[in-house]
């Protein structure tokens, strides 16, 4: 058994929760990928440790390594699709994908165009500062004044999050999520409001960033993947994780990238 990070905002992962039923809209997805010999895997390239790119620019991440873990298993070839947090959504409606592995968090508004699969991984929205600042915060009161600036990717569940939550902050929205969190270190804003798991990889990585100690938790953020409305897919899918979650290896998927020897390899490589 992989021992788990003992950090609590590092990385909670899940015995599996089940995703909603899904309401199936006629598409056979299976039967697609099969024909075409190609599952199409959609991914936003910019989020550590989940989807990113290597020095040599191929994917890497926990869900770059389960793509290409699926493909296999299905016997198919492995597509990579570009999208991004602000177009996901309606790349899943456009059909230019067959499953989302990138990180995405579950959310109404996805879940109102896509299904989701059961929850693989588990982890809750905190404050990553600039430790020149000298400031840490305990409530989220504290963050939702004018004087407090937050920094902000764009079409994510940061912004929604942000947007929502904190009416009173002044908000700057940085429209490269690969270079968010330089801009971030070199005061660009006093904070950014980001999942924790990557907020302690971040930190990791660059010496300007903290990370509150003991860090403020904020909403719990489930990770799933995203697919098109085809219930026999998502059952499949629900029925791989499980496998893989009863064999540990998602945690030893989860574990090389949480425990990475060299925290320094920044998602801008």
């Amino acid at each position: 058994m992989i021992r788990r990070p003992i950090e609590l905002f590092a990385a909670l992962l899940c015995a599996g929760n089940v995703a909603a039923d899904c309401i199936s809209d006629g598409h056979d997805v299976l039967a697609d990928i099969r024909t075409r010999g190609t599952l199409r895997v959609a991914h936003t390239n910019d989020y550590r440790p989940f989807s990113f790119r290597s020095t040599d620019q191929s994917p890497i991440g926990i869900d770059a390594d389960l793509a290409k873990r699926l493909a296999a298993d299905l016997k198919v070839s492995l597509e990579w699709v570009d999208t991004t947090w602000s177009t996901l959504a309606t790349d899943l409606q456009a059909n230019r994908y067959d499953i989302a592995m990138s990180g995405v968090s579950i959310t109404p508004d996805r879940n109102a165009v896509g299904c989701f699969t059961t929850t693989y991984f588990t982890t809750a929205k905190t404050a990553l500062t600039r430790c020149a600042s000298h400031r840490s915060f305990d409530t989220l009161a504290q963050i939702d004044v004018p004087e407090i600036t937050i920094i902000v990717n764009r079409g994510g569940t940061n912004e929604r999050f942000v947007r929502d939550r904190l009416p009173h902050a002044h908000v700057i929205v940085h429209d490269d999520n690969r270079t968010v969190f330089d801009a971030l270190a070199a005061g660009g804003g006093d904070l950014m409001i980001t999942d924790a798991v990557e907020a302690r990889l971040e930190a990791q990585a660059n010496p300007a960033l903290c990370v509150p100690d003991p860090p403020l938790l904020l909403e719990t953020v489930e990770k799933a993947y995203l697919i098109p409305r085809d219930r026999a897919w998502q059952r499949w899918l629900d029925r791989w994780l499980d496998q893989l979650k009863r064999s540990d290896q998602i945690d030893e998927i989860v574990d090389r990238y949480l425990n990475a020897t060299n925290p320094a390899k920044r998602r801008t490589q």
